[in-house]
């Protein structure tokens, strides 16, 4: 299974058998990093004439219900084939911890980031479009996730707490500015321009809520709020006298 997958994450393994026929039999059991395993029930779809025009058949076998990765460390998935195609595969997947565990109950999920960049979600050699990111999409999900995570960090360096009442505002500016870092970090090759276009509209969209976020915040929190558009304002200015010529005196 390509690409990062971490804690949480609930996907549905596949194996594409070729050859294959009415007498072929797929099983997969999974075993866990704490060494217990499960047999995972699986869906065959109808075989179909394979696109390598050997004149063969393939089919393709997918977990029914999806795997559940609740445990970091080395996964183990263990393919056995029998009749027509009949072989043994161990595939590997690495999970690693997900980096918004304990963090804040505000921060938006995978899909809410996808909902700004839904082209992003393009399953890796396939048409479909997941809606989600995922360890087969690119960037994968493990990668988002560290993006939510940074745009977080961002977020609280000028917010400090959040006030309860506006969670979801914070969680909009999050999911904006990730989907801006999506944009801009995995460009599309064939629109490079109009890519990088709207990953500034969409940074600039997050930036003009994070100061309207900032305000609110303050507000909420019984500060003073600052007028977004006052902001720098507020910064301290300094002038000094020009030097005197005899200043080096001094030294």
């Amino acid at each position: 299974m390509a690409g990062d997958v971490t804690v949480g994450d609930a996907e549905r393994p596949s194996k594409l058998v070729q050859p294959a026929d009415e007498t072929t039999v797929v099983t997969l059991s999974v075993l866990k990093p704490d060494g217990s395993s499960e047999a995972v029930p699986l869906t065959a779809e109808p075989l179909e004439p394979a696109e390598d025009g050997t004149g063969e058949q393939q089919q393709r076998w997918t977990a029914t219900d999806p795997v559940l990765y609740d445990q970091p460390a080395r996964w183990l998935l263990r393919w056995t084939i029998s009749g027509e195609g009949a072989d043994y595969d161990v595939q590997t997947v690495y999970v690693v911890p997900n980096p918004l565990a304990n963090g804040p109950t505000w921060l938006p999920g995978r899909s809410r980031v996808a909902n700004y960049v839904p082209a992003r979600t393009l399953q890796r050699d396939s048409n479909t479009h997941q809606l989600t990111f995922d360890s087969t999409t690119v960037p994968t999900g493990a990668m988002v996730d560290r993006l939510i995570a940074d745009g977080a960090a961002r977020i609280a360096s000028r917010t400090g707490p959040i006030h309860s009442s506006l969670h979801d505002a914070a969680s909009v500016v999050v999911a904006l500015w990730a989907a801006a870092a999506v944009e801009r970090g995995w460009p599309d090759d064939q629109q490079t321009e109009l890519t990088l276009q709207r990953a500034n509209d969409l940074l600039r969209l997050a930036d003009t809520q994070l100061d309207e976020l900032v305000a609110a915040n303050d507000a909420a929190n019984g500060g003073n709020p600052v007028d977004p558009g006052q902001a720098n304002a507020l910064l301290p200015r300094w002038s000094f006298p020009p030097p005197v010529p005899w200043g080096d005196s001094y030294l």
